[in-house]
C-alpha cells in the first residue's frame, strides 16, 4: 500500500499529470478500494496547473495489481506497476466522459428527444471501473445516467424494463452498449436516508418494504444475489490486515456467525437494500433504486441489509436523530422476524455491519482506526444478541445492546 497512499503516491501523480502537459498542485486519497493480494485502487482528489495557467479540480485514479485497464498510463517503480487515469477517461467505464460533458450529454437526450435546454451534470456516485451514476439536469426534470462496462449493459437495461413493470423503479429511457450507459428516469421524493433525518417528515410502514420485496419478479438469467454470512470471513480478513490488533475478535466473530448454508429456498429478492436505495414521500414508498444487484438469493438477507445499515447510523448519530432511527429501526426488525429466523436475521445483521466496518478506511475519514472500531464492536453486539436470540427467545431493540 505504501505506493499509493504515501508520498510515493503525489511522486507517481506528478509524473503522470506532468506527462499530459499540467503540474500537480495537491492530491488526497477520497476513496480507497483494496483487496489483499490482488489490487488497490485509489481515488485521489487533485488541484492541476495548466500551460495556459488554468487550476482545474481533478479525479485521478491509480490502481495496481495484475488486471491494470488497457488504455491506462503504466508507471513501473521496481517491482511496481501502477496504472493511472483521469476520471473521465475510465478505461473499463467509457461512458462516463460522455455522460460528464455537457455537449455530449445534450446530443445524447436530444437523441430520446428530450426537450432542449442547456444541461448541467453532475457525478453522483463513482467506483473505479465498476459503476457511475451522473445527474443531467435538462429539460423538465433531472435524469440520471448510469454508466457501467459496456458488457454489462444489455442486463441492466433488462433487469429496469423487468423491474419496472411490478415496482417503482425507474424507467429506462434509453440506453448504449457502445458507451455502457443507461438513462433512467428520477424518481420522487427523498431517500430514506434523508427523511430519516428530517423531524416531521412520515417514514414508510415497514409492511410496505415487506410487500414491495414480495413483488420482485423472477430473473429470467437467474442471478444470484450475494450471501451476507459467505463475504464475512473476506470482510474480516480487510479489517484484519488494517487493524491487527482486532484479529483475534474477528476470527472468533466469523466463527460464530456461519456461513448461512441453510438460510432456506431462493427467492427474488434486491440484494443490496438498505435506506439510501428507497425513495419516500408522504410516507410512501416512490422509489426502489440500484436494481443491478437483483437476482435470486434469500430473504433474510434483503431484511439485513436494511437493519444493518440503520444499526451503523443510528451508531454515529447523536440527538433526536439517534432517536428516530433507533425507533424506526425498532419497528422494522419486528417486521422483519415476523417473516425470517431472528437468530439467522441478527447474524445476518452482524454480517453487514462487518463489511460496513471497511468504509471508514476506504473513504479515509480522519478516525477511521477508532471508527472501524466501533463498528466491529457493533457487529460483535449483533452476534452476541442472536445467541441470546436463539437461547431464550428474547426481543431485543435495534441496538442490540440497550
Amino acid at each position: 500500500m505504501p505506493t499509493l497512499l504515501g508520498q510515493e503516491a503525489a511522486e507517481l501523480l506528478g509524473v503522470a499529470v506532468t506527462s499530459a502537459g499540467g503540474r500537480l498542485i495537491t492530491a488526497r486519497p477520497q476513496q480507497i478500494h483494496w483487496r489483499p493480494g490482488r489490487a488497490l485502487t485509489v481515488v485521489y482528489h487533485a488541484r492541476v496547473a495548466w500551460a495556459d495557467r488554468r487550476a482545474t479540480q481533478e479525479r485521478l485514479v491509480a490502481s495496481t495489481g495484475a488486471r491494470i485497464p488497457r488504455g491506462a498510463l503504466v508507471l513501473e517503480r521496481g517491482a511496481d506497476r501502477v496504472g493511472i487515469w483521469t476520471l473521465t477517461t475510465d478505461p473499463l467505464l467509457p461512458g462516463l466522459g460522455v455522460a460528464l460533458n455537457a455537449k455530449r450529454a445534450r446530443g445524447l437526450l436530444d437523441v430520446l428527444g428530450v426537450p432542449p435546454g442547456a444541461v448541467q451534470a453532475r457525478l453522483r456516485a463513482y467506483r473505479p471501473g465498476r459503476r457511475g451514476v451522473v445527474e443531467v439536469v435538462g429539460g423538465r426534470s433531472p435524469l440520471f445516467i448510469k454508466v457501467v462496462p459496456p458488457a454489462e449493459v444489455a442486463p441492466l437495461q433488462a433487469r429496469h424494463a423487468l423491474l419496472s413493470a411490478h415496482l417503482p423503479v425507474p424507467r429506462s429511457h434509453g440506453w448504449s452498449e457502445e458507451h455502457g450507459l443507461v438513462v433512467l428516469e428520477a424518481m420522487p421524493g427523498r431517500t430514506l436516508r434523508e427523511v430519516l433525518s428530517l423531524k416531521g417528515q412520515r417514514l414508510p410502514d415497514p409492511a410496505l418494504i415487506a410487500g414491495m420485496l414480495d413483488r420482485i419478479p423472477t430473473p429470467g438469467d437467474g442471478r444470484r444475489s450475494p450471501n451476507t454470512l459467505s463475504s464475512a470471513a473476506g470482510y474480516a480478513g480487510l479489517v484484519g490486515r488494517l487493524l491487527p490488533d482486532l484479529k483475534t475478535r474477528l476470527t472468533e466473530l466469523v466463527a460464530g456467525l456461519g456461513d448461512g448454508a441453510d438460510a432456506g429456498p431462493l427467492v427474488p429478492v434486491h440484494g443490496d437494500l438498505h435506506d439510501a436505495q428507497l425513495m419516500v414521500r408522504n410516507g410512501a414508498i416512490t422509489g426502489l433504486l440500484d436494481v443491478d444487484t437483483a437476482g435470486l438469493g434469500h430473504r433474510v438477507d434483503d431484511w439485513a441489509q436494511v437493519l444493518g445499515h440503520l444499526a451503523t447510523r443510528m451508531d454515529a448519530a447523536t440527538g433526536s436523530t439517534r432517536t428516530r432511527i433507533q425507533e424506526y429501526g425498532k419497528q422494522v426488525l419486528a417486521t422483519a422476524e415476523a417473516q425470517v429466523d431472528r437468530a439467522d436475521l441478527r447474524r445476518r445483521v452482524a454480517a453487514v455491519v462487518l463489511a460496513l466496518a471497511t468504509g471508514p478506511f476506504r473513504v479515509q475519514t480522519p478516525s477511521w482506526p477508532r471508527d472501524t472500531e466501533l463498528r466491529v464492536a457493533l457487529a460483535e453486539r449483533w452476534w452476541q444478541s442472536a445467541e441470546s436470540t436463539r437461547s431464550d427467545g428474547a426481543m431485543r431493540m435495534l441496538s442490540p445492546d440497550s
